[in-house]
C-alpha cells in the first residue's frame, strides 16, 4: 500500500485527542471519562455513493468520528443521488461526502460555476431548507480534465489548458463519444480555450476509464479526457493540466451533515471533520484512489493509513 505525505493536524484535532485522555474532573480514570462523553454523543450513520472515492472519504470520516467518540454506521456504496438524496431528508443516513457542483446541479437545480465561494453558497443556501449543512470543502477537486504524459509536458512546456491550446493540433486526443455535447469538453473547449476538436487527430474512449488513462501511458493518445483524481494519474505519472480558465465547475468533496445531529454534537462533527477536508487535495485524492483500485487496499485500511500518516 502507498503511504501517503504526513500532515501534522491543527491544534484543534490535536486538543480533541487530548481532551479523550485526561481524567475527568471526578478524578474518574481517562477510559470512563471518555465513555461517558461518548454516550451523550448522537449515533451517526455516514453514507456514501457507489464508487471508490466516495467510499474511501465516508469511511476516513467514519474513523475519525469514531475516534472522537462517535458511535458510527457506515452505510458505503449505497448508490446514486436518487437513493442517498432521500436517505438523507429521511435521516437514514446523518453524513454524506458530495460534490459541490453535482449536488447543486443535480438534486437542487442549480448552476454551479468554477467559482467555489459561490457555488458553495449557493448549495448551502439550497439545502439549508432541508435541514442539511455543508461543512469546509476539500481544496481537492473531481472534475472533468484534461492529462498528457509527463515527457509530453516537458518537451512542449505544458502546466495549463492554455498552454495545451497552443499545441493542441500537434497532439493526438482521446475523449468520451458524448464530448461533443459535454459543456466540460468539446463545447467548453472550443470556447473558451479556442480547441475545436472537430479539425483535430481525436480517438473516443471512455472518459475517467483505465482504457483512456493506458492508452495515454502506451503514447497510443497524447491527451486523454480525465477525472482529475482519477487513479492511474499517480499510477502513472501523468500530468493533469490546470483548468486555467474555469472551464469545469467547483467539484470540490463537502460534507453534508443533517442540523440536527449537528445540534446534537456541538461543534464536534466540524472539529473533527474540517481539518481532514483541508487536507484532502486533488493529488491526495488520486493518491487514496491509487491505493485503492490500482493497490487493492480495503476502503478501512486504506482510510486508517491515512489517518495514521496524516497524525491521527
Amino acid at each position: 500500500m502507498r503511504h501517503f505525505r504526513t500532515t501534522v493536524l491543527g491544534a484543534t484535532m490535536l486538543a480533541l485527542v487530548l481532551s479523550a485522555c485526561s481524567s475527568g474532573g471526578d478524578g474518574s480514570p481517562a477510559a470512563s471519562s471518555a465513555a461517558s462523553a461518548g454516550a451523550q454523543l448522537p449515533a451517526i450513520t455516514i453514507g456514501s455513493a457507489g464508487f471508490w472515492e466516495s467510499a474511501v472519504v465516508a469511511e476516513i470520516y467514519a474513523q475519525a468520528l469514531e475516534q472522537a467518540g462517535f458511535t458510527v454506521t457506515r452505510k458505503l456504496e449505497l448508490g446514486a443521488r436518487d437513493v442517498t438524496q432521500p436517505a438523507l431528508l429521511s435521516g437514514e443516513l446523518d453524513i454524506m461526502p458530495e460534490y459541490v457542483g453535482g449536488y447543486l446541479a443535480v438534486s437542487y437545480g442549480g448552476t454551479p460555476t468554477s467559482d467555489l465561494d459561490a457555488s458553495l453558497d449557493a448549495l448551502r443556501t439550497a439545502i439549508g431548507a432541508d435541514g442539511l449543512v455543508a461543512l469546509d470543502p476539500t481544496p481537492g477537486t473531481d472534475a472533468d480534465g484534461f492529462a498528457v504524459r509527463s515527457e509530453t509536458a516537458d518537451d512542449l512546456g505544458l502546466a495549463t489548458m492554455s498552454d495545451l491550446a497552443g499545441v493542441a493540433d500537434q497532439l493526438k486526443w482521446g475523449v468520451a463519444p458524448e464530448c461533443a455535447t459535454n459543456p466540460n469538453c468539446g463545447i467548453g473547449l472550443k470556447q473558451i480555450y479556442g480547441i475545436d476538436l472537430a479539425t483535430l487527430d481525436v480517438q473516443t474512449l471512455g472518459a475517467c476509464s483505465p482504457a483512456i488513462a493506458e492508452a495515454l501511458n502506451a503514447s497510443n493518445i497524447d491527451v486523454a479526457q480525465v477525472c482529475t483524481t482519477q487513479p492511474e494519474i499517480a499510477a502513472f505519472n501523468l500530468v493533469l493540466l490546470t483548468d486555467d480558465k474555469g472551464m469545469a465547475p467547483a467539484q470540490n468533496i463537502v460534507p453534508i451533515v443533517r442540523q440536527d445531529i449537528m445540534d446534537q454534537a456541538g461543534d464536534l462533527i466540524s472539529a473533527t471533520l474540517n481539518p481532514i477536508s483541508a487536507l484532502l487535495t486533488t493529488a491526495e485524492l488520486a493518491q487514496l484512489g491509487n491505493a485503492v483500485v490500482i493497490d487493492g487496499g480495503s476502503y478501512a485500511d486504506v482510510a486508517a493509513q491515512w489517518l495514521t500518516d496524516n497524525g491521527m
